[in-house]
């Protein structure tokens, strides 16, 4: 098997920044579209064989402004919460506390503590930047029917001292995303390596170190055979891993997920180093685990054996039961309009973390071959 020593963190960090340069990647979105074919241009550019396979779901389109004291503020509108048409001057005002890059629970949970009936609902999201953070949401349906509007934590003041006016229009239509699968021409029961396509604002760190590490890994197994899925919907509930896996009638000896912010960074008393808020976890024990481990701990990845939670889109590759290694985790910036390349990652985080992974996706690969013989 041709292993590189060290991919070239130069050219992770563009691809990174190519991803950046797409625009806003939330499900359904034009970018979204866009996305799609760089992605599938960038597997046929490393010799895979790509189709694309379409997900229809129920797509909910909303058009939105928010204005204190006549000024337009940046902000989301909550998909998935109501339909129709809202133009109102009184709108419910508070804030919440997200969690570390959003939490759906606990938007719920400010949703109900905050509402009053279905009047419209401005929470302003609190970060330790003041900044706008998206919120992933788990149902397609109408959890709540209360139109929502997020904006930054640093209008909270503003909301409740100013002259707030919401207009928002939205419904539900048929619509259809895409999953990506693409193949070697290797024979073999192949390793199937996944990333998710899609997020909130351009998610650089969260969705685009993920991607370029995997393209990196592709090129690194290239002799072995591989399975590669590049899903849709994930701050929708994942549902494009669900129904590929749903459909999915290619066995596979296991599966390597890279989750969000496979390699991003933080602020150290020490410069800048890998986030200390990114984990990895295994269904491999014994002494693969351990090397897995130590492949893992340059790029400041502790690994978790049997009995970690499944995050993100593994819990749904989970039930393909088989072995599995998945990256994960969260940043600063994590869901806001900040993450961008330079704040998110780097060339040499991007590199640790490709030679990583790699490391320990080749110790996943070893105990699976030695279990077939």
């Amino acid at each position: 098997m041709t292993c590189a020593s060290r991919p070239g963190g130069s050219a992770l960090f563009a691809l990174v920044e190519e991803y950046f340069a797409l625009g806003h990647h939330r499900t359904g979105s034009a970018p979204g579209s866009e996305t799609v074919a760089w992605m599938v241009q960038h597997l046929c550019d490393r010799g895979l064989k790509v189709e694309t396979r379409a997900v229809p779901y129920m797509a909910w389109h909303g058009s939105s402004e928010l204005r204190i004291d006549g000024h337009e503020v940046e902000h989301l509108a909550v998909p998935y919460e109501w339909e129709g048409e809202i133009d109102s001057m009184t709108p419910t005002v508070g804030s919440f506390h997200p969690g570390h890059g959003g939490s759906s629970s606990l938007l719920d949970d400010a949703i109900e503590e905050h509402r009053r009936g279905t009047t419209p609902l401005v929470l302003a999201t609190a970060h330790p930047a003041g900044e706008l953070v998206g919120v992933n949401r788990h149902s397609l349906g109408f959890a709540s029917r209360v139109p929502t509007i997020l904006c930054a934590g640093r209008e909270a003041e503003r909301l409740t001292s100013g002259d707030v006016r919401v207009t928002l229009s939205a419904d539900r239509r048929a619509g259809e995303v895409f999953n990506i699968v693409a193949r070697n021409d290797v024979p073999g029961v192949p390793l199937l390596m996944t990333t998710p396509l899609n997020g909130w604002f351009g998610c650089a760190g969260e969705r685009g170190t993920g991607i370029a590490v995997l393209l990196e890994l592709i090129e690194r197994f290239h002799d072995h055979p591989l399975l590669v899925v590049v899903t849709a919907g994930h701050e929708l509930g994942w549902f494009g891993a669900a129904e590929f896996v749903a459909t999915n009638d290619t066995p596979v000896a296991a599966v390597v997920h890279l989750g969000a912010s496979v390699a991003v960074e933080e602020d150290s008393p020490h410069g800048r180093v890998l986030a200390s808020t990114r984990l990895a976890a295994t269904s491999v024990g014994g002494g693969v685990f351990e090397s897995m481990a130590a492949a893992l701990t340059p790029a400041n990845l502790g690994l978790g054996g049997e009995g970690s939670t499944w995050l993100g889109e593994a819990s749904a590759f989970a039930n393909l039961d088989v072995p599995m290694l998945s990256v994960t985790g969260a940043g600063a910036d994590f869901h806001t309009p900040m993450d961008n390349p330079e704040r998110s990652t780097s060339p040499a985080a991007l590199a640790i973390s490709a030679v990583a992974i790699g490391g320990a996706v080749q110790h996943l690969l070893t105990s699976v071959s030695h279990a077939a013989d």
